[in-house]
């Protein structure tokens, strides 16, 4: 399986969140509204999340978005 990596940006003045392919992703990164705040590899973070108890999943999540 090839490695693909997702792009997580958050809006700079309502907080919404999107993720983004790298092709997706190179659109984003220009606007100025945009913040990007992780670049991972999904199937990674996925597979923790998975597995992590409530606690440390609300961690993971946190992590990323900051």
């Amino acid at each position: 399986m090839k490695d693909s990596f997702a792009f997580i940006y958050v809006h700079k003045t309502n907080g919404s969140i999107r993720v983004e392919s790298q092709e997706t992703a190179r659109k984003v990164d220009g606007r100025p509204e945009w913040k990007h705040v992780a670049t991972i590899n999904p199937h990674v973070v996925l597979e923790s999340i998975l597995r992590a108890t409530i606690k440390e999943r609300n961690l993971i999540i946190k992590h990323l978005l900051t």
